[in-house]
C-alpha cells in the first residue's frame, strides 16, 4: 500500500498547480462577481476530460465535477472562488491580479484565501481521473463564501436535501490550515447590549442625567477581555465589542447606548451559556449602581431560542480524520498536527451541521484579505500530496498508476 501511494504521489505536478493557480488569481472575483472565474474553472476541468456541471444561478454559478460518480464512498473537496475586494490598491507592492512568484511565494488576491487551494483541488481531480479506485471524488467550487454561503455551499446542501444532488460521505475544505488537520470550528453568536440612561440637558448632566454611554463604557470594560477557557480541538473562545452607537445631539445626555458583540464559541458552549456569562459579568460590573440598566438583544427563532451558529467538529476517531492522520506522514514525512489556532469560520460548518464528516486541510500563506496576499508554493505541493494520499488511504487502491 505504501509503495503504491508513493507511486501515485509522483503524478503530482507542481508546474500544473502553479499554472492553475495563476489562471484563477488573474480573474477578479469579488463576492457577487464570480461568473467569469467559475466559467474559467469549468473550462479547465472540461479540457482535462472531467465531467462538469454548473449549479446555482447563471450569474453566480457553482462548479461541480466528479470522478467515478457512481462509486462509493463519495468524497468531496470544497473550495470558494470568491474573494474580498482590494481595499487599498496603493498598499500593494504588486498587481493583485497579475500573480507573480518570488522567494517561493505566489502573490495575488485570493492566492491564500483560497484560489491556489482551488487549483490544488482541480489538479487532484486530474490525477485521480488517471487512477483506478473504488470511490467517487468530487470538487465543489463555490461562490459567496465570504458573505455566508447562501448562494454557494448552503445552496448545494439544499439541493442535496431535495435529492437533486448526491450527498457526500466526506468533505474536505481547502482553506488555509498551515498543513494541519482542522477538525473543529468555533461557533458565532452575535448580539447587542442596550444600556439605558436618562436624557437631559448637558447643564443638568450631574443632577438629572444618567449617561448611557458612560454605562456602556463600564460594560465594555467588563466584557472585552480574554476568556479563560480552552478546548484541545478548537482553542479559546473570543468576545469582541465591534461597534457602538449612542447619543443623538451634542447638547443632550444620551438615553441609550448600544454595543454590538461578536462572540465565538468553543465546543460545549451555547448561546444560552454565553448569555448567562454576559449577565453575570454585567451584574458584577453594575453592583451598587442604582442606575445600572441594560438589555441583551439578539435574533430569536419561532420558539424563542437564540439564532446563532453553534461550534462544529468531526471527532478524531472518524474515518476521514483517521485517513488524514495516515496520509500526512505518507505524503510529507511529518507527523500530523491538529489545527488549533485563531481562525475564522469556513463553509465546513454547513456540512457538519448536515451530519457529514468534514475536515479542513490547506496550505500556508499570509495577508489574506490584506495587501500583498501570498501563499507558499511548497505548501501547495504538500497539500496536493496529502490530498492524494488521503483519498487512496480512505478508498483503497484498485489499480496502480501506470
Amino acid at each position: 500500500m505504501e509503495d503504491a501511494v508513493k507511486e501515485a504521489l509522483s503524478l503530482v505536478d507542481p508546474d500544473r498547480i502553479l499554472e492553475l493557480a495563476r489562471g484563477l488569481i488573474s480573474i477578479p472575483s469579488v463576492t457577487g462577481e464570480e461568473r467569469a472565474v467559475a466559467h474559467h474553472a469549468r473550462d479547465v476541468l472540461h479540457a482535462s476530460g472531467l465531467q462538469v456541471e454548473l449549479h446555482g444561478s447563471e450569474d453566480r454559478p457553482i462548479v461541480v465535477s466528479t470522478v467515478n460518480p457512481e462509486a462509493s464512498p463519495f468524497l468531496v473537496f470544497n473550495g470558494h472562488l470568491d474573494t474580498v475586494p482590494v481595499a487599498d490598491p496603493e498598499a500593494w507592492t504588486r498587481d493583485p491580479f497579475d500573480p507573480v512568484v518570488e522567494d517561493g511565494r505566489l502573490y495575488g488576491r485570493g492566492s491564500c484565501d483560497m484560489k491556489a487551494s482551488c487549483a490544488v483541488i482541480i489538479h487532484i481531480l486530474e490525477v485521480l481521473s488517471r487512477l483506478g479506485m473504488d470511490c467517487a471524488v468530487g470538487a465543489q467550487l463555490v461562490p459567496d463564501e465570504e458573505r455566508g454561503g447562501v448562494h454557494g455551499t448552503r445552496l448545494l446542501l439544499e439541493e442535496m436535501k431535495k435529492g437533486r444532488l448526491r450527498r457526500p460521505d466526506y468533505v474536505v475544505i481547502g482553506e488555509k490550515s498551515n498543513l494541519k488537520v482542522r477538525i473543529a470550528e468555533r461557533g458565532s453568536f452575535r448580539f447587542s447590549i442596550r444600556f439605558r440612561g436618562r436624557a437631559t440637558h448637558t447643564a443638568y448632566a450631574r443632577v438629572e442625567g444618567v449617561n448611557a454611554i458612560a454605562k456602556a463604557a463600564k460594560g465594555v470594560l467588563a466584557l472585552e477581555k480574554h476568556i479563560d477557557k480552552y478546548h484541545p480541538w478548537i482553542g479559546h473562545p473570543v468576545l469582541s465589542v465591534n461597534a457602538i452607537r449612542g447619543g443623538t445631539v451634542i447638547n443632550q445626555v444620551p438615553a441609550d447606548c448600544v454595543i454590538d458583540i461578536d462572540r465565538r464559541l468553543i465546543i460545549g458552549e451555547t448561546a444560552e451559556t454565553v448569555a448567562a456569562e454576559v449577565k453575570a459579568a454585567l451584574d458584577e460590573a453594575g453592583r451598587g449602581d442604582p442606575d445600572w440598566r441594560w438589555e441583551l438583544e439578539a435574533e430569536r427563532d419561532e420558539a424563542g431560542g437564540y439564532l446563532y451558529s453553534p461550534p462544529s467538529y468531526t471527532a478524531p476517531d472518524t474515518e476521514l480524520v483517521r485517513a488524514f492522520y495516515r496520509a500526512v506522514p505518507l505524503a510529507t514525512g511529518a507527523e500530523p498536527e491538529l489545527f488549533v489556532e485563531w481562525a475564522g469560520g469556513t463553509d465546513g460548518r454547513f456540512y457538519r451541521y448536515a451530519g457529514i464528516q468534514t475536515v479542513g486541510f490547506g496550505p500556508r500563506g499570509e495577508h489574506a484579505h490584506g495587501p500583498d496576499e501570498f501563499v507558499y508554493i511548497d505548501s501547495l505541493i504538500a497539500q496536493a500530496k496529502v490530498y492524494l494520499a488521503m483519498v487512496l488511504e480512505l478508498a483503497g487502491i484498485q489499480e496502480r498508476p501506470g
